[in-house]
Formats: C-alpha cells, structure tokens, sequence
C-alpha cells in the first residue's frame, strides 16, 4: 500500500488570520458542511483536475483531522502531519471515534436501483408504520433516542462484517440533518450525520486497513467516513 498521511490542521491565530475567521469558518449551520468542504478541498488543491485523495472530519471549531495520500497546505492553518501505517493482527482491540453518514439502500420497485435512506428515519418510519404513530407524539420522541442507538449500531456492526473487524462497544449520539445548497434553480440535498465511539476488535487486519484509507459510508466530501483509532 502507498503512504497516507494523517494531519491535525488548526486555525493560525495570528490577527490577520482571525480577522477573516469567519469567512473561512462561518458559523451559520446552513453553510457549514458546504463551507468546510470547500475549505478542506483548498488544503490539496495542487492541480484543477484533482480527483479527491483524502478524508476528513472536523473535531471542533477550527480543528480539522486528514487522512490523505499527500501532505495538506494552507497558509491559514498550523498542520502537523505524520505518516499513517498502523501494524494490526487479528484480534488486536481499537478505541474508534467516527462520524458517519449511515444510509441503507432500499428498492422503489422491480428492477430500479435502490435509493437510499438514512437509517435513523428508515427505522422511525417503520415504527410508525407498524403503531400509526403520531408523528409528533411524546412517545416517538422517546423511541427516537433508542432507534438513534440501535439503528447506529446495526449500522456499524455490518460494516464490521464486510470490512474486517467485530464491534465489542458503540454509543451512537450527535444525529443531525443537513441541508447541502446546490447551484441556483436545483434541489437541495440532504444528508445525516452520527458520531460512534466505542471499542473494536480486529479480524481481518487487510480489510480493515483497506476500509479506513477508503472509508465509511457516502458523504466523504462533506466530512464523513474517517475513523479515528487508537490501541485500547
């Protein structure tokens, strides 16, 4: 396999930086996937034509983490890089932190494709299907917290079985909805997000390193998919 990198990338705070902070990071939640995203892409924008070699996650406001096949660059930001070659055996056990966009894909009918759903509102709406639940009632907002949970974790725990590892442990919390702008005159998109963090246990050490230089789910450009791991 070729080298990655994995970089922590900080907002610089010298004055002239923080003066256009906001430009950079705007606060408003309607821009901020689509801001970061922007801003990430410019790390790595060495040529017009670049095809994405990198994943990437905010860690808090102004803090970034990548996992990339080059090193990031900006004049904005401290960036500390270190090459990323983890030795793993079967049966080795992992802390994990991961953002991810979960979805399941679902058919519309006979020989179409299948669309896809986001987890959490796949499962909610089959609750609701099977009690004609009110779709604001206090209850459904109880189950919601539980399907958040159950529906995260069945999630991750497939991924485990095609990419090489078992999930010992997961809390699932942070679900939001984002609203992604488009060109003017198009749909806008959507897409959800989830935070996992838990304990992993190793089985096929090739398959999973393969996943997370690739990995987790869509949405990668909008900063999801990179897994955050750590020797437990």
């Amino acid at each position: 396999m070729s080298a990655l990198f994995f970089s922590r990338i900080r907002l610089k705070s010298e004055v002239a930086v923080q003066a256009i902070a906001e430009l950079l990071l705007p606060p408003d939640d309607r821009q901020v996937l689509a801001a970061r995203h922007k801003l990430i892409w410019s790390l790595f924008a060495d040529h017009h034509d670049r095809i994405r070699d990198f994943l990437w996650r905010e860690d808090k406001h102004g803090v970034f983490y990548t996992l990339s096949a080059r090193r990031p660059e900006s004049a904005f930001f401290h960036i500390e890089s270190k090459e990323f070659a983890p030795l793993l055996r079967a049966g080795d056990r992992l802390a994990f932190s991961l953002r991810a966009n979960p979805v399941v894909s679902r058919r519309q009918g006979s020989g179409r494709r299948g669309q896809r759903h986001d987890v959490v509102m796949d499962r909610l709406r089959a609750w609701e299907a099977s009690r004609e639940a009110d779709g604001e009632s206090r209850e459904r907002r109880i189950i919601r917290q539980q399907v958040i949970q159950q529906a995260g974790a069945d999630w991750l725990a497939a991924q485990g079985q095609r990419h090489g590892f078992r999930l010992l442990s997961v809390s699932c919390s942070g679900y939001r909805q984002h609203q992604l702008p488009r060109r003017k005159g198009a749909r806008h998109a959507n897409i959800s997000t989830l935070d996992f963090n838990g304990l992993l246990e190793v089985a096929d050490p090739e398959a999973f390193l393969q996943r997370l230089r690739r990995g987790f789910g869509p949405a990668k450009a909008f900063g999801c998919g990179l897994m955050l791991i750590r020797r437990a």
